[in-house]
């Protein structure tokens, strides 16, 4: 996926004065564990203040906080992914 984004985002033409970024989070197959990154990901985005996200020395990231997600992409197990939905729903913005 990082390669797919890398390649549309060198390319100018493509989506011009436009950046895609992602945020991948392993889910482990466990729809408990999915549950607890979800919560995570969305305080994140309510706090914005970048707490939530650390490198492994203990630093703070070099990228910044997104100012809107438009998609999340599902796990491999349906489970899982309905997990993550049913939290996420509770969050949705209507246009």
């Amino acid at each position: 996926m990082m390669f797919a984004i890398d390649l549309i985002n060198k390319d100018p033409e493509l989506l011009p004065n436009i950046t895609l970024g992602a945020r991948i989070l392993d889910t482990c197959s466990r729809d408990t564990y999915a549950l607890e990154q979800s919560l995570t990901f969305v305080q994140a985005l309510i706090e914005r203040d970048g707490s939530d996200v650390r490198c492994a020395n203990g630093d703070p990231p070099i990228f910044t906080k997104p100012d809107k997600i438009i998609g999340v992409i599902g796990a491999a197990a349906s489970s899982v992914s309905i997990m993550v939905a049913n939290i996420l729903r509770l969050f949705k913005k209507r246009s």
